[in-house]
């Protein structure tokens, strides 16, 4: 009997083990990865429709969305800052600014998020699209809110 044959089929199928057991640990816990991921999606997208913020920041964005006698773009103005209605939007835009940021970072699930808020999350970007736009001017900051915006961008696609 040939020992080292026995002990070069013996490494060949230990290592062969070693492989395919580096394999399932990488898929399981790529598996997880994805699972906490949607967990947090869900967690997060629960924590919408309980949130009072959001909730006044959408209904006033929608008011003065609807409004002929109200502009958005008023509330970016530094004498608006703090009303009520300036507050409530930024709120909802940092809100989601934070969000786009999370989705950026891989902790948030894209596709569950398309399919249960796209319309909504768009409707906001494009109601609230003049207050941007002036927020950016007045702070001389082309980059406020540029993570939802590319976001709303990554929702279209």
């Amino acid at each position: 009997m040939d020992w080292s044959n026995t002990t070069l089929i013996f490494q060949f199928i230990q290592t062969a083990t070693l492989i395919v057991a580096v394999f399932v640990a990488w898929l399981s816990i790529k598996k997880q990865r994805e699972t906490a991921k949607k967990d947090k999606t869900i967690s997060l997208l629960m924590q919408d429709l309980e949130d009072d913020l959001l909730k006044e920041g959408m209904k006033i964005l929608l008011e003065i969305h609807n409004s002929e006698d109200d502009d958005v773009a008023i509330y970016a103005n530094p004498k608006h800052k703090h009303d009520d209605e300036a507050i409530a939007i930024r709120n909802l835009l940092n809100y989601y600014e934070n969000i786009s940021v999370g989705v950026s970072a891989g902790i948030y699930d894209i596709e569950m998020i398309k399919q249960s808020q796209k319309s909504m999350i768009i409707a906001i970007y494009k109601q609230s699209k003049p207050f941007i736009k002036k927020t950016r001017e007045q702070n001389r900051n082309p980059k406020s809110y540029i993570e939802f915006e590319r976001f709303v961008d990554i929702l279209h696609g």
